[in-house]
């Protein structure tokens, strides 16, 4: 089995020492087009690194492994893992979990894979959206809210879950729309199949509307917005070595924590895409005011969702917040 693992830079080293047993299996940090001759494909680094790369592999059909560091929803193995892991992929004995995405198509333009959700939003904040929402053309809704997102059950830990979505079991065959604050109480989460067309349309608002995928991708719309499903992503488990139950633990908590103030949940869902951010960084990133960050933080401290650690970046000590294993 020939293998390529696409690493951080920040762990390359790290990584050529756990693989150095496995000559099939080549280290990068940059995603090479030609992935002509692989059998298997390997992410290690970040959430954000991982999604990242996985929307540039959205063509490749085989197998991903995702390496992360402690428990993460997207993780196959943790890092410190990743020798075992390795041995039992030359093996053979591993199962493939078909994870589930969606198609967005703007203007024509079709965008790539969401593994999670599939956000809209006004550009501007505190505006509101006006919209009409369609399942199979057959229309349900109409409404006026902050926003509206489409989840897969990967996505229902993370921005639907903090916006009211329910959480849906990994294997679940569904979607979920969340709308956003809406100003009708009767405008709820609304589960459907996966196999489902969604067509959001007459999209009004004062600011231009912006479709977001994962968090990372954004991208002007028109007045209508189609999502379909997508192919599905084959990701690498691996018995007792992937944190399957880890994951499911750190929902749990995630649920049990959901009293947080808006702003703590906003910035615990920008940890979870970005990895490791000082808090000016957090500041910039959520354009929130440098008081609500500094309390926010001090929440989420205190009840176990964050860590705050000192690092060393260019030559110097920085302080920095990341998301907290329930392991640890």
């Amino acid at each position: 089995m020939k293998g390529l693992l696409i690493a951080m830079p920040s762990v390359i080293d790290e990584v050529k020492k756990l693989i150095n047993n496995y000559p099939y299996f080549a280290v990068t940090t940059e995603l090479n087009e030609n992935l002509n001759g692989y059998d298997i494909i390997g992410i290690v680094g970040t959430d954000k690194f991982i999604i990242m790369n996985l929307h540039k592999l959205d063509s490749w059909d085989g197998p991903v492994l995702t390496v992360g560091f402690g428990l993460s929803f997207l993780n196959s193995v943790d890092i410190t893992n990743l020798d075992k892991a390795l041995s039992i992929i030359m093996s053979g004995n591993y199962d493939i979990e078909d994870i589930q995405r969606l198609s967005v198509n703007v203007k024509g333009k079709k965008l790539p894979y969401a593994i999670n959700e599939v956000a809209i939003f006004p550009a501007k904040s505190a505006i509101t959206l006006e919209y009409s929402l369609y399942v199979n053309n057959e229309y349900l809704w109409h409404d006026v809210a902050d926003g509206l997102i489409i989840s897969t059950p990967t996505g229902s830990t993370a921005y639907a879950m903090s916006a009211g979505g329910p959480l849906i079991h990994s294997r679940a065959q569904v979607f979920e729309i969340v709308p956003v604050n809406s100003t009708n109480l009767a405008r709820v989460p609304v589960i459907v199949p996966s196999d489902s067309i969604i067509t959001i349309r007459d999209l009004i608002s004062r600011s231009r509307v912006e479709v977001i995928i994962d968090g990372s991708i954004r991208t002007f719309v028109g007045n209508e917005v189609r999502i379909t499903p997508g192919k599905p992503l084959k990701l690498v488990r691996i018995g007792e070595v992937s944190s399957a139950i880890g994951r499911y633990e750190k929902k749990i908590s995630l649920l049990a924590n959901m009293d947080l103030p808006p702003s703590a949940k906003f910035i615990l869902k920008i940890l979870e895409y970005e990895g490791q951010l000082t808090q000016k960084e957090i500041i910039e990133k959520t354009m929130l005011p440098s008081r609500t960050v500094r309390n926010a933080l001090s929440i989420l401290i205190r009840k176990g969702l964050i860590q705050r650690q000192v690092i060393i970046r260019g030559n110097k000590e920085v302080i920095v917040y990341s998301l907290k294993s329930t392991g640890q």
